[in-house]
């Protein structure tokens, strides 16, 4: 497990995970075909042949949103970008770009992969309905019919021109492809994306006045999910393209303050904390950093216990996954930190050697700063 999901299997080199959301709406969904869908287009079935139909559904959904995603990670890889993991949800998927396309033709490309698999899903199961017959295995037709159908209505709602949808990437790739500007080109399809999430929800709710609850509910699940998607999909491609380019080096602060693990807690907090302001320090033994001291590791012991007690034995042990090189992205440094919730601040070492100190703050500050200066 990770702290976006939960890691499945490796496919063409792709690690694909799932969101601990999904368990929820896979049940929804496949609640709603056992007792909605499928009752109504096949009625006269036993309801445990519904609930075995609507979770194979449910799971062969879940396949097709996950061709349709590699589609998009397998193509992004095949043009040059590094698509190491994807995040699927039960409606789609978030893949980890270490960089953004350098071109409006290469995001063009890997957007209309993923409609193009659905494309292909949705005549495949359109023939396996035509080609099973209806009165001799009709849950077999049922359930093909109802694939192909769900990879059409993927494939529509995917290519509405609205980020981060497939189609708003279409769109984002053409009006990038006009002006030469990526920035603008994503708030004005993330602009589009988020105002069909709005129509959403209110047509959701609309639905759930007028009494069909479980139409309603999936129109403000899916909007909601849209909106958060298209706002955040836009804030990443300012903080990468913001940082890009950016090393560790380029950002972190030197020389570093340190102190020994064999320093008393009443010596640092006089002579560190209450000296230097800083939230955090690094620790040494034997000239080689071992830990870090927080101000959250002073506040763990009673303050009358701070003389008699060394910094040794209260403070964060660090691993090698908690320091950083000064050659490392500033980018990938940012998503280490920011899944790294107890380590505010990371040393820098080169060759074994402290050089510098970094933290989320200093990288969200040199984010604003470039940020401002592009307006």
């Amino acid at each position: 497990m990770n702290g976006r999901g939960i890691k499945l299997v490796k496919v063409l080199g792709i690690q694909v995970s799932i969101d601990y959301t999904w368990f929820i709406i896979f049940a929804i969904f496949a609640w709603s075909l056992a007792y909605g869908y499928f009752p109504f287009t096949l009625p006269g079935l036993g309801p445990g042949t519904y609930v075995i139909m609507g979770v194979v559904s449910a799971l062969l959904l879940f396949a097709c949103v996950l061709i349709h995603e590699i589609s998009h990670s397998y193509t992004a890889n095949r043009l040059g970008l590094d698509i190491r993991e994807i995040t699927l949800f039960i409606f789609g998927g978030v893949a980890q770009l270490t960089r953004e396309p350098e071109d409006a033709k290469t995001e063009l490309k890997i957007a209309i992969a993923g409609p193009a698999a659905s494309l292909v899903l949705a005549i495949l199961f359109w023939i396996g309905a035509r080609a099973v017959s209806g009165e001799t295995y009709p849950v077999l037709n049922s359930i093909l019919g109802y694939l192909a159908l769900i990879n059409v209505v993927l494939l529509v709602f995917n290519m509405i021109p609205g980020f981060p949808l497939d189609g708003g990437r279409v769109f984002r790739a053409l009006w990038w492809l006009k002006t030469g500007d990526l920035n603008r080109a994503t708030r004005v399809a993330s602009d589009i994306g988020k105002g069909f999430a709005l129509f959403l929800i209110v047509a959701g709710f609309m639905q759930i006045f007028v009494g069909n609850f479980i139409g309603g509910l999936w129109f403000v699940l899916i909007g909601v999910f849209v909106r958060q998607a298209a706002e955040s999909g836009y804030q990443q491609v300012v903080v990468k393209r913001a940082l890009e380019g950016l090393k560790v080096r380029d950002i972190m602060s030197a020389p570093v303050i340190t102190l020994s693990e064999d320093k008393t807690v009443s010596e640092a907090v006089e002579d560190y904390f209450f000296k230097h302001h800083h939230a955090s320090y690094p620790v040494t033994s034997n000239g080689h950093v071992s830990g870090l001291l927080t101000l959250g590791n002073v506040r763990s012991i009673e303050r009358e216990k701070w003389p008699r007690t060394r910094v040794g034995e209260v403070m964060e042990r660090l691993g090698p996954e908690d320091s950083l090189n000064p050659d490392d992205n500033a980018l990938d440094a940012l998503t280490r930190m920011t899944g790294n919730n107890h380590i505010g601040r990371f040393p820098v070492l080169k060759k074994g050697e402290l050089v510098g100190i970094i933290s989320r703050r200093d990288i969200m500050k040199m984010l604003e700063f470039r940020t401002g200066l592009e307006k």
